[in-house]
């Protein structure tokens, strides 16, 4: 990936170069390949070249790949047919949500075969929510003939329905990449930025990537090979929970502990739960307040939330002597299962905010009942 190169920007900076855009960015399929494409990759690409040649020898040139190929036309509603033993059950729900939310724009080709034995009709194998929605456009909201409505459709030259039904299960599974997280917190930003985009959940979003970006903090993911460089966040699902200021406040406080790695998944998933739960409760939290917690943190186990590190060690000895406590004298007893995450932590947390700093903590309370004594607390 291609970043504004800056031999004094820090890898956050440079990652977030690319929402520096305020313009449509045109490359062509080769500019687009080759940015992505490393020498380890290519290499993959081309004994994936020679599989392909192995598994398709029907395949002697690229026209016989042509042939074969989908085209599309125009025909009218009247002539798509639905084969319900191809399709899954229609959810009129869905159609009913389509309407809601209709954008012509989005009206996709209806994916159709043509059978020898009904000449005349194409057969769709996919797109019947939007066959349907085209039929309630027409019948019930124009109240016109079917016959009278052109739509698009693409023709697949498919010979067996064995073929059909695989290509029907793949296109709607394994055959198609949805959008994780990052894929749709990156397009809203670019919609903000590059588009002037002014829906409120979008304009939400771009004032978290502020927030990051202020705090040399970038979201990511695996699939970018980057999540272990300096500032890189690849547990998307607080900042997508999250408000911008909850956002600005874990920067203030990544800021304040001035650690030179990726940010773990357990301190996003920690830290950003709590100021949460301090949001929603009214509880304020300053910036005094943040760099309090930053250095206590620092100070008793180095800001260190990862799994192995010292607070889940310091914590499940808590645990473990709540657990003792609290079924002394029973004759059967649950094994203590602390869990690495808030539901144990946070409390554990505040109880150690509350002797160190002696502030005002949001209320939560574990699953179980878990409350650290105070002896076992640093």
């Amino acid at each position: 990936m291609q970043f504004i190169m800056n031999s004094s920007a820090t890898y956050a900076e440079q990652f977030n170069s690319q929402y520096a855009k305020h313009n449509s960015h045109f490359v062509d399929l080769a500019g687009r390949f080759n940015e992505f494409c490393d020498e380890s990759t290519a290499i993959e690409f081309r004994m994936m070249s020679r599989e392909f040649r192995r598994r398709h020898p029907e395949f002697k040139t690229v026209q016989d790949i042509k042939k074969r190929l989908c085209k599309s036309y125009v025909t009218t509603l009247d002539k798509i047919l639905i084969d319900v033993t191809m399709q899954r059950l229609l959810n009129l729900p869905h159609v009913l949500k389509m309407l809601a939310n209709f954008k012509a724009t989005k009206v996709m080709p209806i994916q159709v075969y043509e059978d020898p034995d009904i000449p005349g009709k194409y057969v769709a194998w996919d797109g019947q929510h939007t066959a349907i929605l085209l039929y309630v456009l027409s019948t019930m909201i124009f109240e016109i003939n079917p016959s009278e409505l052109e739509v698009p459709i693409v023709v697949y030259d498919v010979n067996t329905k064995a073929e059909i039904r695989e290509n029907f299960i793949g296109l709607n599974g394994e055959d198609k990449l949805p959008l994780d997280l990052i894929d749709i917190f990156q397009q809203m930003i670019y919609g903000v930025r590059v588009d002037g985009s002014t829906k409120p959940s979008w304009l939400e979003a771009e004032r978290k990537q502020q927030a990051l970006e202020k705090h040399k903090l970038f979201v990511t993911a695996d699939k970018f090979d980057n999540t272990k460089e300096v500032g890189a966040i690849s547990r998307l699902t607080e900042i997508e929970k999250a408000s911008p200021e909850v956002v600005k406040q874990f920067g203030v406080y990544w800021s304040a502990i001035r650690k030179q790695r990726a940010v773990d998944p357990k301190e996003i998933y920690m830290m950003m739960t709590w100021l949460m739960l301090a949001e929603i409760q009214g509880l304020q939290i300053d910036d005094n307040y943040l760099y309090d917690i930053a250095d206590m943190n620092l100070g008793l186990f180095d800001a260190n939330f990862s799994p192995t590190g010292a607070f889940w060690a310091k914590c499940e000895t808590a645990y473990e002597t709540w657990h003792e406590n609290r079924y002394h004298g029973w004759d059967w007893a649950p094994e203590p299962a602390m869990q690495k995450q808030p539901t144990h932590g946070l409390p554990f947390l505040n109880a150690q905010i509350k002797k160190s700093l002696g502030r005002e903590v949001p209320a939560y309370n574990a699953n179980n009942g878990f409350t650290p004594s105070e002896q076992d607390l640093w």
